[in-house]
């Protein structure tokens, strides 16, 4: 998906979330050739790693930290539209830290 396409992706949500974690959000999404779910996934993994290096951070990680539960929520979200079968598969990548699904067999 295209960044563009995610982020019309998160203007759908209900309810919307603030302006500055929306914003964060925003910032953080990229272009990605994974499924959404998948790489809504990734980018939380992404931030909460991010927020795990700094132990003895503070305040400033607090948006990362809720951006990270927000992706990985609407993970969960966008799952759930597109094949809810594969949501066990989802939250055991999301356990292990990995967000990527497994390769297709050849």
């Amino acid at each position: 998906m295209t960044r563009q396409e995610v982020l019309a992706w998160l203007d759908a949500r209900r309810p919307s979330p603030p302006p500055a974690l929306r914003a964060h959000l925003d910032a953080a999404v990229t272009d990605a050739s994974e499924p959404l779910a998948d790489h809504l996934a990734r980018l939380g993994n992404e931030l909460l790693a991010r927020v795990a290096r700094r132990p003895a951070g503070g305040r400033e990680l607090a948006l990362d930290l809720l951006a990270a539960d927000a992706f990985v929520t609407y993970a969960f979200e966008a799952q759930t539209e597109a094949a809810v079968a594969g949501l066990g598969s989802l939250a055991a990548r999301v356990a292990a830290g990995d967000a990527a699904p497994p390769p297709s067999p050849s």
